[in-house]
């Protein structure tokens, strides 16, 4: 499984899949519940090559007015600092999403009632072994709420994103899938509304879900006594895919040249890098804000959108890079998948 590394998303897991009402979502989703795992809150079965099957999915609207969403098929992917999150109706379908034959569809779900529709899939004939996850996830862009916050220089406009979805987890010859595995891939510092984060992005280039354990610890370079250190544990990075940690640090670092020690740990197997980053002057740093989700929009005081930022090239070759690394990691698990199906059995 391969993805995007999309970090503009609110989503919610709690019950069945993510299914569970929160500020700022309205539709609630779930699905049949004599085929619901009843700790996963989602469809968890064993693949066989070449089936076709079908879904049922229930979408309540508690609230008291009509709400109209979209019913899409997406690839789960890792959230922010941990968790689960699933693509937008516009992202291209790069795993188990795209084995969905029914279109995409507008719903609309009145006041107060519920109403049952039903997807179909079809497994494709030759499957690698592993881990396969997709979200039937109903996305509702009306009303979307906006946060408005300021500052000395501009304002920061969030755009809240609302969706909700049911989990579809399908496994094959889990025993013969590649060991989950976290590699340490980048670490990058960044300064934000007066605040300093650190990201860490760790890749899973197994073939099933992995929870690892991770430990940093941060030295200026050439230096021995450490700057930062920090544990965590990441809840779902799944098989294919990047996921981020994104630390809210205490105080600010002084400009310069750093390295972050990150160890992870999934079931035992310990991986180890050392990544470098670092911390720009005043002088080079451009004021910009972002949100765990949504769309972050900088403008002006007057209301007119600012000339783009040095830090927002930087993000744009830092997600450029991100995007190359998944078409690698993509290009070279179907190049195996390939050679595999060609080997005799």
């Amino acid at each position: 499984m391969w993805i995007r590394l999309l970090l503009l998303a609110t989503v919610f897991w709690v019950g069945t899949g993510f299914s569970a009402p929160a500020k700022g979502q309205q539709l609630i989703v779930s699905g049949d519940p004599e085929r619901i795992h009843p700790q996963l809150g989602a469809y968890v079965e064993e693949i066989v090559p070449g089936e076709e099957r079908e879904y049922a999915v229930e979408v309540s609207n508690p609230t008291e007015k009509d709400i109209t969403a979209l019913l899409y098929m997406a690839d789960a992917i890792p959230a922010l600092g941990g968790g689960k999150d699933f693509t937008l109706p516009d992202d291209p379908d790069l795993s188990s999403a795209a084995w969905f034959t029914t279109p995409d569809r507008p719903i609309t779900v009145r006041a107060g009632e519920t109403e049952r529709f039903t997807v179909n899939m079809r497994i494709p004939d030759s499957v690698q072994p592993g881990q396969y996850v997709s979200v039937i996830g109903v996305y509702d862009d009306q009303d979307h709420t906006v946060e408005v916050s300021d500052d000395t220089q501009a304002r920061f406009v969030t755009r809240v994103v609302r969706k909700t979805g049911l989990q579809v987890v399908l496994n094959y010859k889990l025993d013969e899938a590649k060991p989950p595995q976290a590699v340490p891939h980048a670490a990058v510092y960044a300064k934000e509304n007066e605040k300093a984060f650190l990201s860490i992005l760790l890749m899973n280039e197994g073939g099933s879900l992995s929870k690892p354990e991770m430990t940093v610890e941060v030295n200026r370079q050439d230096e021995d006594m450490p700057v930062l250190e920090l544990k965590t544990r990441f809840d779902s990075i799944y098989a294919g895919t990047v996921a981020q940690y994104r630390a809210e640090l205490s105080r600010l670092l002084a400009p310069g040249a750093y390295l972050a020690e990150v160890i992870t740990n999934v079931n035992g197997q310990m991986e180890q890098r050392v990544l470098p980053f670092e911390v720009v002057g005043e002088e080079e740093r451009t004021r910009w804000g972002t949100a765990s989700s949504g769309e972050v929009i900088q403008v002006a005081e007057d209301g007119s959108p600012l000339p783009a930022p040095w830090l927002g090239l930087h993000r744009i070759y830092l997600y450029a890079g991100l995007l190359l690394l998944i078409v690698i990691v993509t290009w070279r698990r179907k190049r195996a998948d390939k050679r595999r199906a060609r080997e005799p059995r």
